[in-house]
């Protein structure tokens, strides 16, 4: 039970460190000139946090369980790869939308469009490597330290 939750911390960390950056780098990039950066930075972060975060992870779960059940030629390193892409660019174009419409001055859809490309453009290089890190080396990790933990 203790080697669960410390796995479950480590797993909370990450997706921290994930969410802190992807959102500080959005956040950046629609920030007019007058926006303190640090309160809607914290702002953005909360959020993606509180309702985000529990998206991205039912997502994440239920996108292992159809690649597994419809990529069935697929080795394991196809399937991680796929996976990870796809959550980076899913979660990220969430998070782009969200923020952009949170924290963006836009006077016209055109406008709006322009802070989405540029936040989604700017995160996304940092958003695929996270999410291949993730799902290529601290995923199967992950599942082995779960499997070798007696229930």
């Amino acid at each position: 039970m203790q080697l669960k939750l410390k796995n479950l911390f480590v797993m909370f960390l990450i997706m921290l460190f994930m969410v802190g950056t992807i959102t500080a780098i959005m956040t950046l990039v629609n920030l007019s000139p007058a926006q303190p950066f640090i309160n809607t930075w914290v702002n953005s972060f909360i959020f993606a946090l509180v309702v985000l975060l529990p998206v991205g992870g039912v997502l994440f779960i239920g996108m292992n369980k159809l690649i597994n059940r419809y990529c069935l030629a697929w080795s394991s390193l196809q399937k991680n790869l796929f996976q990870g892409i796809s959550m980076a660019i899913i979660m990220e174009s969430i998070i782009a939308v969200v923020l952009t419409v949170k924290n963006g001055s836009y006077e016209s859809s055109a406008q709006f469009s322009q802070l989405f490309f540029n936040s989604l453009l700017f995160a996304l290089p940092v958003g695929l490597t996270l999410s291949l890190v993730m799902t290529l080396f601290i995923k199967p990790k992950f599942e082995g330290y779960i499997a070798k933990v007696p229930a």
